[in-house]
């Protein structure tokens, strides 16, 4: 009588181990996805609580002007520190309407969202249009500019409404300005 190589029972102890090697190789697997997860996720405050400090608004205008470097948005430091955001009317409504057009929702989004303008104070001003008989539709356009501001985190009684004068002309812009949370200076 001849017997069975040995391989044979090796075979069987390893089909055995299959289902461990399985869920050995699964909570490997399982644990290197934690790891990475945990690498890619937002970065830990340091020991103690203390965080970067506050970007001032002078680096929010200069974060903001290379960003939107070959536009016409215009952005400036006014004489009182504050920051000034001007961008023509074209890119901001339709004729005769007050609904915020992506070009203008692109700089509103990124301005609400700045830890610079977090709990500033601001002011909102939009031109009527001279082919509207609408009188109102500087204040709706200012107050649409507002409640976008508002709806992605500017704090809605720190945001003011005004209207500009129509001048009809290419040099109408939308006017936002912010000024520093706490009346801090933009130059600190």
């Amino acid at each position: 009588m001849s017997r069975a190589p040995p391989t044979v029972f090796r075979n069987a102890e390893c089909s055995a181990h299959d289902p461990l090697r399985r869920w050995a190789g699964l909570i490997v697997a399982l644990g290197l996805i934690a790891l990475l997860a945990a690498c890619a996720g937002p970065p830990t405050r340091p020991v103690g609580g203390v965080s970067a400090p506050r970007p001032t608004l002078v680096q929010e205008r200069q974060r903001l002007a290379d960003l939107f470097d070959g536009t016409p948005v215009v952005l400036a430091i006014d004489r009182d520190g504050s920051l000034r955001a001007e961008v023509p009317l074209r890119f901001c409504f339709e004729p005769a309407r007050a609904v915020v057009k992506p070009p203008l929702a692109a700089l509103l989004e990124r301005l609400a969202a700045s830890p610079a303008t977090r709990g500033g104070t601001w002011l909102v001003a939009a031109p009527g249009d001279p082919a509207s008989k609408r009188s109102t539709l500087a204040s709706e356009r200012a107050a649409s500019v507002r409640d976008y501001l508002v709806g992605h985190g500017a704090q809605a009684a720190n945001v003011a409404v005004g209207a500009l004068a129509s001048s009809g002309g290419p040099t109408t812009v939308v006017r936002v300005i912010v000024t520093a949370p706490s009346g801090k200076s933009a130059s600190r």
